[in-house]
């Protein structure tokens, strides 16, 4: 069965972000949704049955600025020492939102929302049981399954309407129910659908206090989930406010990339309510990340430069599927027809010939080992002068075997040599103003590709570049690229280009042209926001950053980009969950010590999950998992099936690495 409103919309304007109207839910005396601001929220990693440590991570929390504290109530024993954590931060003078998680059992939620401001519950395991059954549901019995989600959630509806207490319908990808899998399949479709049941029965007792998320560890199901839920809400007349996260994104730089990816694209798109990072590190770390990723989403967006397309029949937002180009071909590589996304960088100056070669040896083809290489250099040309060094670079560059790709930028084509070396194949003339049409009379290098970057601003380039097409071909230009600059919205403006692209009738692949003056982390999540919402959505054929920093920093952040938005594979990839109180292991020290014993084993996808909550569902993603299964105890997963139960903690790395050797994945480091 599917749901697939393609028609119905999911953002008002894909050229101008305007933030999705919602109505207010209070949590405690923090407004979430409506006119309030972007919410940023975590969750404790504590033993809940901890009260003082508990309360110390809440302090923590508080201090980074973190503005909603969640804990986890695995049972009614833990859901009744919230009243302790509550009465222990008030001896303290700590005040916070708190929200109760809740899986598996509706009597702690029961008892929790006595304690506690808003109560989290997922509807794939709060009255289902997963028995990873395969059946067919009649009619009949699907509805009585739905009468039966109403008879153990409504008495959780009362007493929050009654209490004042609101509450978060969390689906997560991992642990939708057997019967929403059997009927709509591991789907967005599916998690939409299994929080709408929920939320029918909540409506029937007028309570609309209630904030829904679409959480998933796949950037790409997470993001489609969200559209999928407004595009449904819209229909409806729902205005619910939403949280936004990407589950089990992991630690460090990758983990930060994900997140940025999965959270910013929707925020581009006027999504999102409250937002939280879910990293592999203590709590208090989110905080920062989850600001500074809201921070530009905190204001309505202002437009420098007009808009110039009406339209928007490229994108939709059913369809991640890699979008169709024509294939331009290089010295060594392809770019466009669905072939790999290729990474490259722009350099600000000219290298001196010796830089050039020992950059090459670095990060080109010919370096060592089987680390991600560039694919493409690009050269910048202002006048004559640099035109003769590029000629020595091309020269330097035959001392090296195999070199990437290469090419000059220039804003004046009359720079561009009838004859350039063979090493410098690709040519990226920036379109600034309407002149550009005598530009494209003059133009006469038809052996090259070309790359024609528009650079927005108050001229009318979406008129000019037909004609600029036009004259290119009739002076005999076959390859034609197309990319973007500007100094206003990226997003917006590469959504611009798309259509344009679309209403000229070609299909020249797209380089997704990147800058920034650092590679900081608020840098990275900048640019993982920008590149990773056009990569999610199916764009781009070559990721082209420039900036002054060096070309191996630009290489490692390209490339976890295009892992992270899930284009490119070009090393070991974890799932790793956040941690909570439900969590049976050092998730930390454990995700480090299985990273150092694996981390060379390039394609290989594997979970490190603390419990078995999400764990089995969560990494139905990935080729192995390893799962805490209680005190000391390991499970081990290929793929959805439990193959090894029980394991004691200090067997279970090679016994895993064993799994790993028997499945033909396992290469000597």
């Amino acid at each position: 069965m599917s749901l697939h409103p393609v028609r119905l919309s999911y953002i008002e304007n894909p050229y101008l972000r305007t933030r999705r109207k919602t109505h207010e839910v209070l949590v405690g005396g923090i407004g979430i949704g409506g006119n309030n601001p972007i919410r940023i929220q975590s969750m404790t990693t504590s033993d809940t049955m901890d009260t003082a440590g508990t309360v110390e991570q809440v302090r923590k929390l508080i201090e980074v600025g973190c503005e909603i504290v969640r804990i986890t109530a695995p049972s009614i024993k833990d859901a009744e020492n919230l009243k302790n954590i509550r009465d222990e931060m008030k001896r303290q003078g700590l005040s916070v939102p708190l929200v109760a998680d809740i899986h598996f059992t509706p009597n702690a939620a029961m008892k929790a929302a006595e304690f506690v401001d808003k109560v989290r519950i997922n509807p794939g395991n709060y009255a289902d049981r997963k028995k990873f059954e395969v059946r067919d549901y009649t009619e009949s019995e699907y509805q009585e399954a739905l009468d039966y989600i109403h008879e153990k959630f409504a008495p959780l509806v009362k007493k929050c309407k009654e209490n004042g207490v609101a509450m978060r319908i969390g689906t997560n990808h991992g642990s939708l129910s057997d019967r929403i899998m059997n009927r709509y399949g591991d789907t967005p479709e599916g998690m939409v659908e299994s929080a709408l049941e929920f939320l029918r029965v909540a409506e029937l007792y007028d309570y609309r206090n209630i904030v829904l998320s679409m959480k998933s560890s796949n950037t790409q199901v997470m993001i489609q989930a969200y559209r999928l839920l407004v595009a449904r809400m819209n229909g409806l007349g729902m205005t619910y406010p939403l949280h936004l996260g990407v589950t089990e994104a992991g630690d460090g730089e990758d983990g930060r990339i994900k997140s940025a990816i999965g959270i910013g694209a929707l925020l581009e798109d006027g999504i999102g309510d409250t937002i939280r990072v879910s990293l592999t590190e203590d709590a208090w770390y989110e905080i920062p990340v989850a600001r500074a990723i809201a921070a530009t989403y905190q204001s309505p967006q202002t437009k420098k430069y007009a808009i110039r397309m009406e339209s928007d029949t490229v994108r939709d937002f059913m369809d991640f599927t890699r979008k169709p180009s024509d294939q331009v071909k290089g010295n060594r590589l392809n770019l466009g027809e669905k072939g790999l996304i290729r990474a490259g960088v722009s350099l600000d100056s000219l290298p001196s010939p010796e830089d050039f070669v020992a950059l090459l040896t670095e990060h080109g083809p010919s370096g060592p080992g089987d680390e991600p290489v560039l694919e493409m250099i690009e050269f910048p040309v202002r006048n004559e002068a640099d035109v003769l060094d590029v000629f020595q670079l091309a020269a330097q560059s035959r001392r090296l075997p195999v070199v990437p790709e290469m090419g000059i930028r220039v804003e004046n084509p009359d720079l561009v040599p009838a004859h350039l070396p063979y090493q410098i194949r690709f040519i990226n003339w920036v379109l600034t103003d309407e002149d550009v049409l005598a530009g494209a009379a003059r133009y006469r290098v038809t052996d090259r590709p070309l790359i024609l970057t528009v650079r927005q601003g108050n001229w009318n380039w979406s008129g000019v570049l037909q004609d600029v097409i036009d004259i290119l071909k009739q002076n005999g230009v076959t390859s034609l690229l197309l990319s973007g600059e500007t100094d206003d919205s990226w997003i917006s403006f590469y959504r611009e280009l798309i259509e344009c692209r679309h209403l000229t009738g070609e299909e020249m692949p797209l380089v997704l042209s990147l800058s920034s003056p650092g590679l900081s982390g608020d840098d990275v999540l900048g640019l993982s926001v920008r590149a990773g919402s056009m990569l999610t959505d199916g764009f781009g054929d070559l990721v082209l950053l420039g900036g002054p920093a060096s070309a191996g920093d630009k290489k490692r952040v390209m490339f976890n980009i295009l892992q992270a938005a899930r284009q490119r594979t070009v090393k070991t990839e974890y799932i790793s969950c956040p941690s909570c109180g439900r969590t049976l292991f050092n998730l930390q020290s454990t995700t480090e010590r299985i990273k150092s014993k694996t981390g060379h084993l390039k394609g290989v996808k594997i979970a490190i999950m603390g419990c078995i909550v999400n764990g089995p569902g969560e990494m139905a993603d990935a080729d192995f998992g390893y799962v805490g299964s209680g005190p000391g105890k390991i499970d081990l997963y290929v793929g959805k099936e439990l193959v090894k139960k029980g394991i004691p903690q200090e067997q279970a790395d090679e016994t895993l690495i064993d799994l790993i050797r028997d499945h033909g994945k396992w290469v000597e480091a």
